[in-house]
């Protein structure tokens, strides 16, 4: 039986001198009802991928040797790819193994789109890689005869790289090879190796490998490096005559417990009226890092530190990020202050803001201050410290009230964290989650943040905002679809913050509060800078900006530098131009995304590591998601998510339902749903594709 899209092209075929419009397709071919409004989604298909032109609303059939698109190709394990198109909304392009030619995973490629006659499926050849993904790989180092190969870590990126034989690399050590020669055909590539990695069984390796695969800089320029050793140690009372001296004021940093770029010092007081006034202190980072300087160009370079379990990848040298600007106790620092006046509702009065110097008098840490707010008695820090932290809960309890009441969304997912071992490496996995120490600390970075963006607004200066836009509405019917699957409703209406807030209130005692939030943060748009402000939607706030952390994101150290020229009344000529701010904005979001892949890989390796040694081992767990191959597993607790494959449902015929994103038994009647309990082994681990295979035990889905 011919699809819609065969009958367009047999029609436009026999009229190749004459485009039709889409009325005199619908005509042509006769299609009446449904089949007229699937015209349009045929037409777009077609359009896509290159066997149609479009052209003043008539379309015709494009000659074969036409029919060529560019995108990014994506390679399968089983040898064929798919071509992913710039236009996020097309589908992809499948192209079969014999067609790949020398392409590689991630590679821009050109290529020729096709009909098969046979079936009259759409496929693609690619032509040319017109930009390669991947200069560099790294890999096992394996002997071969006289010569050697190197085997990509990473599966996706192709088969065996030949190399010179080396007496200074032990085989099964990972190296780092530059290509010379990409494979074609049965052809292998070549390369020379550029560096020996180490042992594959280090962690230290580890991190290595995940810095080079996703080309993350590691190394500081030796002109960095210089200035940042010309950095003293202490500040000199020069560089503290014109700043507010705030060395008495009992402020503290409160922290992780591994922790040691401490960007942020708080102190609280409360006064006579009632009213709260809050010093909030950030790392004068500005003052060491000059714009143009090699620190500042190998800032810019990084644009965020990365932080992996056990280690830390810095935006700024040890000297600057552990050591001058870090706000260590009982140390002289300078730094840019936010001094907020609130009322005793949370509602903020005054701001004011001005270089200053402080002495930290504490290293406070997350837990410390947690077991000090349940049980002051049994707490081991300064009792001078006590009431200063309990007054904190408070004005940090109404600021995230207020928050609450204009519609903020509040995301209180736990975390998996990764326990190492003296050598890095990782021994078991423990559910993390925010205390009120986490909280407090955020309310009020949240607070200065959001005063900084007010001020510079308000005065007219062109700085890099925070942006959060409204999510995509196709989304969120997702979203919908997965909550009325719980029993919970989702109105999406002109009040979407109010309704999104309302959701997690409704599902916070359900089982699968956890899966819905999940599904509700990936329906939300992915934050990032840019000088034009659209608001930010989580935050439910129209100005906001990143200041509080300058050791280690680029763009809270762009807004330092604003807002001192703010403060210091210079022209606005002496700031970034608009251009300036879009290109940097751009570049740091870019930097920021490839930060997080990064750390998600790591963890999700080390994830697996420990999975790995537990083979065998039974777990309970809740179904996350379910596709037409199978579906995913999140296991109670630890939060780890792996694979229970359709071929290993072994008692029934399963088929995927779309609208219900069900699998249901053909006989039996079986069902597995989102959010259902289930218990599973522990069946298999692909370290390379951070991949855990469970399987269902034969009692799992009893609840069908």
């Amino acid at each position: 039986m011919q699809t819609l899209e065969d009958k367009i092209i047999g029609l436009l075929s026999r009229r190749k001198k004459r485009s039709l419009t889409r009325r005199e397709l619908a005509e042509r071919l006769d299609l009446h009802g449904r089949e007229r409004k699937l015209l349009s989604k045929a037409l777009e298909r077609l359009n896509s991928n290159g066997t149609l032109q479009e052209r003043r609303g008539g379309y015709r059939l494009l000659p074969q040797q036409q029919r060529t698109l560019e995108g990014l190709f994506s390679l399968a394990d089983k040898g064929y790819g798919f071509l992913r198109l710039d236009e996020e909304q097309k589908e992809d392009l499948f192209i079969p193994a014999r067609y790949v030619g020398s392409a590689m995973e991630g590679d821009r490629v050109q290529v020729s789109c096709h009909v098969s006659p046979r079936d009259r499926r759409h496929y693609a050849k690619v032509l040319k890689v017109v930009q390669r993904a991947h200069k560099r790989m790294i890999g096992f180092y394996q002997q071969r005869g006289k010569g050697a190969e190197v085997w990509p870590l990473n599966k996706k990126l192709g088969g065996q790289i030949l190399v010179s034989r080396s007496n200074n690399v032990n085989p099964g050590e990972i190296v780092e090879v530059e290509i010379s020669q990409y494979a074609h055909g049965d052809i292998p590539a070549r390369g020379e190796i550029v560096e020996v990695i180490g042992a594959a069984n280090n962690p230290q390796v580890d991190i290595e490998t995940v810095i080079r695969s996703h080309d993350l800089p590691h190394r500081f320029s030796d002109a960095a490096l210089a200035q940042a050793e010309i950095a003293t140690t202490s500040i000199t009372p020069e560089e503290i005559v014109e700043r507010v001296d705030l060395r008495h004021l009992p402020l503290v940093t409160i922290d992780g417990e591994t922790a040691k770029d401490f960007d942020d010092a708080v102190a609280l007081q409360t006064q006579a009226d009632g009213s709260w006034k809050l010093w909030v202190a950030i790392a004068d980072v500005s003052h060491y890092v000059t714009p143009q300087s090699p620190l500042d160009i190998d800032a810019i370079e990084r644009g965020t530190s990365v932080y992996f379990p056990g280690f830390c990848l810095p935006m700024l040298p040890a000297a600057l990020s552990n050591g001058i600007c870090s706000l260590n106790p009982d140390e002289e620092r300078l730094v840019m202050t936010a001094e907020l006046l609130f009322s005793a509702d949370g509602t903020r009065l005054e701001s004011n803001f001005y270089p200053a110097v402080i002495r930290s008098h504490a290293r406070l840490t997350y837990t410390q201050v947690s077991v000090c707010l349940q049980n002051p008695a049994q707490s081991d820090l300064d009792i001078d410290l006590i009431p200063q932290l309990q007054q904190m809960v408070e004005l940090a309890t109404a600021l995230g009230q207020k928050r609450q009441l204009r519609g903020s969304l509040d995301l209180d997912l736990p975390e998996v964290e990764v326990v190492l071992d003296s050598d890095g490496a990782p021994i078991d996995l423990v559910k993390t989650e925010r205390t009120m120490a986490h909280r407090l600390i955020e309310e009020f970075m949240l607070a200065a943040n959001e005063a900084v963006a007010d001020y510079l607004t308000e005065k007219g200066w062109n700085f890099l905002y925070r942006i959060h836009e409204e999510p995509d509405l196709l989304k969120l019917q997702e979203l919908q679809q997965l909550a009325a699957q719980c029993g919970v409703g989702l109105v999406l209406g002109k009040k979407l913050q109010t309704s999104l807030q309302q959701l997690l209130i409704d599902i916070a005692d359900k089982p699968e509060a956890r899966l819905i939030s999940q599904q509700l943060l990936r329906s939300l748009q992915q934050a990032c800078y840019s000088p034009v402000n659209s608001g930010h939607f989580g935050l439910a706030t129209d100005c906001y900006c990143h200041f509080t952390s300058p050791i280690r994101r680029y763009p809270d150290l762009v807004v330092h530098r604003i807002l001192k020229l703010a403060l210091s009344e210079q022209p606005q000529s002496a700031s970034l131009t608009m251009s300036q701010l879009t290109k940097l904005g751009l570049d740091c979001s870019t930097k920021e995304r490839r930060a997080m892949q990064a750390e998600r890989d790591l963890v999700n390796l080390r994830c697996c590591q420990v999975i790995s040694k537990r083979l065998g081992e039974e777990f309970s767990g809740t179904i996350s998601s379910v596709t037409e191959f199978g579906f995913f597993v999140e296991l109670d607790g630890i939060y780890v998510e792996g694979l229970v494959h359709l071929r290993t449902l072994q008692d029934d015929y399963y088929h995927f339902d779309s609208t219900t994103m069900t699998l249901v038994g053909e006989h039996r009647r079986n069902e597995f749903r989102v959010g259902m309990p289930v218990k599973v082994k522990v069946a298999k681990v692909e370290l390379w594709r951070r991949r855990i295979d469970f399987s269902l035990l034969e009692n799992a889905n009893s609840r069908g």
